[in-house]
Order: structure tokens, then C-alpha cells, then sequence
């Protein structure tokens, strides 16, 4: 007898393509995406009615129930894909300036005052198609440590809603961009202030988040109206690092602000490199836990300046244009 047959994320599609309406489902082929894991979902709880006198059996027990407000987003736990990156950084930066010929040099910008919308398909099994649609980036995270594998990044994303249907609607798809994989650990990885790499850095954080939110109308049934960017955008995190000495609480103490720069490189035309042009540090203390080593985890948040954005996002491909 064989085994049992059950549904497997490894058989799972994935399939995006810009909106050029939000929230719509645009025709046309959409292009596969490589991900690690997907959370999207819309969802409807359930809430009490406590309506009076509907002739219930007794006077304790629930009378009546109704939909609650239904919420649409999620995360993706994504690949550092040197070619497929600059799609999700063009969800959460806007459009990139793009310069070069064969190899490209893709830059994105914080602060744009409107983000694209997308439509993602994801086909859990055979015959079961969910059409996300409206999604924009709400913020997106690098966790940097020494680790096997490949690394990763965490966008989530807030959208309009989803559909389920039992065949795909992202037409004839394109093929995934060439996945070109950056190891989770290696020489390509940087962390530096002010253009020196911080040393003893035990592992990092970084999170851009891009200060959006959803509006309610009441034209709209029970789902949102818009994604708005209406709160500021932020750029934080935290290093941890070996302790050395009273370095970063200095820094912190005399509100010292610094570059950050976030690399990762693979060579000279193939590099995806994070600016922030002034982060400033908390002063954190140290905490010595036993005998053993002792380390330090410190936190910074970054702003603009008058002649830079909070965050540059600058990578070197052979891709020709995004999205």
C-alpha cells in the first residue's frame, strides 16, 4: 500500500506582476519569484451580534454571530537573489534610476511619495489559485549572521484582498529571473560606519519600514480602500557586537552621527549595497552575564540629510530594467 499523499510547500508557484490599477488583478503573463515561505492571507474573524430578542432558547449562551472586519496581508521570507532583489526593492523603494549597459547599476531611494501596488498568485496545490492583490511593501528586514545557507530578507506587505479560484490567471508566466544566490556567510558581507567595517560584529538587524497604512472607506464593503503611505518611513536596527570597550555609548553619550553601509558582494558588477548617510546610536550600557564573553547589542535609527535620502539602495546586475 502506498503512503498517504499530502500537499507539499516545495510544490508550491509564485507569480507577480505590477498593478496598474490598485487592487485589480492585471492581465497579461506574470513572472515567477523564488521565496522560502508565505504568510499572505486574507482573513475574516467572527464576532458576537448581542441582539435582544431574536427568541433564543436561553440567556446565556452566544445569540448570534457576524463577520468581523477582514484584514489582507503577510510576509515572505525571500532569497538575496542578486537579479530577482531588485523587483522586491522596487516594491518597497519605487523605481529605480538605472544606469550602464551590459552591466547595470539599479539605485533606489527612500521617501517617494507614493509606492507601485502588486498582484501575487500563489498556487498552494493543483487547482487551488489565491490572487493577491493590492500588495504593497510595509517593511522589509535583513537578520545578518554567520549562518549556512543562503541569505535571506522579510518583506511584509499589506493589500486589498484575495481571490480563489481554480485556475491561474498570471497567463502564459515568464521564467524566474536567473537565481543567483548570496551566501548567508563570507567576505561579501559588510557592516561599516563611516566607511570602516565594525569589527567583532557577532550578527545584525536592519529593518525600512515604509510607513504604510490602510484606509477604510465605507463605499468599500468590508475591504480596505488604499494603501497610504501616511507615516514617515524609518530605517533602524541593532549590532551585536563583542564587547571591546565604551565605544558605541560614546558615541551615543555626544549624539555622534555616522554612514552606515550595508554590503553585499560578489564582485565588482555584481553587488547589492545599502547607504544610510546619518544614523545615530542608543546608549545601551553592558550587561555582563556570567563569566563567560561578554557582548553588547546597541540600537540606531537613521534620518535624511539635506542632500540625502535616509536610505540608498544601489545594485550592480546584468538585469536591464525593473519590474
Amino acid at each position: 500500500m502506498a503512503t498517504d499523499s499530502i500537499a507539499l510547500g516545495r510544490l508550491a508557484d509564485a507569480l507577480l506582476k505590477v498593478e496598474s490599477s490598485y487592487g485589480v488583478a492585471p492581465g497579461g503573463n506574470y513572472q515567477r519569484v523564488h521565496f522560502y515561505k508565505a504568510s499572505l492571507k486574507e482573513s475574516t474573524p467572527l464576532e458576537g451580534d448581542p441582539i435582544i430578542g431574536s427568541g433564543n432558547d436561553n440567556f446565556r449562551d452566544e445569540a448570534a454571530i457576524a463577520p468581523a472586519l477582514s484584514e489582507h496581508g503577510g510576509g515572505l521570507e525571500l532569497p538575496l537573489c542578486m537579479n530577482q532583489i531588485g523587483d522586491w526593492l522596487t516594491m518597497v523603494f519605487g523605481a529605480a534610476t538605472s544606469t550602464g549597459t551590459t552591466n547595470r547599476t539599479h539605485v533606489f531611494k527612500s521617501g517617494l511619495l507614493t509606492l507601485p501596488s502588486y498582484a501575487l498568485e500563489i498556487k498552494p496545490i493543483a487547482s487551488d489559485y489565491r490572487m493577491h492583490t493590492g500588495l504593497a511593501a510595509k517593511s522589509l528586514t535583513f537578520d545578518l549572521a554567520d549562518a549556512a545557507g543562503v541569505q535571506r530578507m522579510m518583506l511584509d506587505v499589506l493589500g486589498y484582498g484575495e481571490a480563489i479560484g481554480s485556475s491561474s490567471g498570471g497567463g502564459i508566466p515568464v521564467a524566474a529571473r536567473t537565481y543567483a544566490p548570496f551566501k548567508a556567510t563570507g567576505t561579501g558581507t559588510a557592516v561599516k560606519l563611516d566607511s570602516v567595517a565594525v569589527g567583532k560584529l557577532l550578527s545584525a538587524k536592519f529593518t525600512y519600514e515604509t510607513g504604510l497604512t490602510q484606509d477604510r472607506y465605507i463605499d468599500t464593503s468590508d475591504r480596505f480602500g488604499a494603501g497610504v503611505l501616511s507615516e514617515n518611513a524609518q530605517f533602524s536596527g541593532e549590532l551585536r557586537v563583542r564587547y571591546a570597550g565604551p565605544t558605541y555609548d560614546s558615541l551615543a553619550e555626544a549624539e555622534t552621527e555616522k554612514t552606515l553601509g550595508i554590503e553585499f558582494v560578489v564582485g565588482a558588477n555584481n553587488s547589492l549595497i545599502l547607504t544610510s548617510p546619518s544614523v545615530r546610536f542608543a546608549r545601551s550600557g553592558v550587561a555582563i552575564e556570567g563569566p563567560g564573553g561578554i557582548e553588547q547589542t546597541i540600537q540606531f535609527r537613521a534620518r535624511q540629510t539635506a542632500s540625502a535620502p535616509m536610505l540608498t539602495a544601489t545594485l550592480k546586475n546584468q538585469i536591464a530594467t525593473y519590474p
